[in-house]
Formats: structure tokens, sequence, C-alpha cells
């Protein structure tokens, strides 16, 4: 009895990993849209482009908007 007891809250509980890793990947997948977050290689390219601009070696664009 107690053998299928335990394989059944084994069942439940990888169930429930499974929900929660599937409900957390698609939480951070909407808050990434929402705020358009930076992944690491983005954040490199805008720190370096910051660096450029400091240093003179680019000027900032201020010319009109595309809007």
């Amino acid at each position: 009895m107690f053998d299928r007891v335990g394989e059944i809250f084994s069942m439940v509980l990888g169930a429930l990993a499974v929900g929660y890793l599937v409900f957390e990947i698609d939480r951070r997948r909407k808050l990434h849209e929402i705020f358009d977050v930076l992944d690491a290689d983005d954040a490199d390219i805008t720190a370096r482009l910051e660096d450029i601009v400091e240093s003179g070696e680019l000027q900032p664009y201020t010319g009109a908007t595309l809007a």
C-alpha cells in the first residue's frame, strides 16, 4: 500500500515542479515583453555605445524623429 502512495506522491510532486517551471518561464517572457529588458549581449552593446559617445568618437543623433 505504501509503495503505491509513494509513487502517486512523487508523480504529483513532479507534476507540480514541471507546472511551476512552465509558469515561471511564461511569467518571465511576459515581463520581458512588457518592459523590453536588455539581455547580457544587448547590455554590453549599449554600454559600449555609451562609452563611444562619451569619448566623442560618435555624436548622438539630434535630428528629426521618425514619429
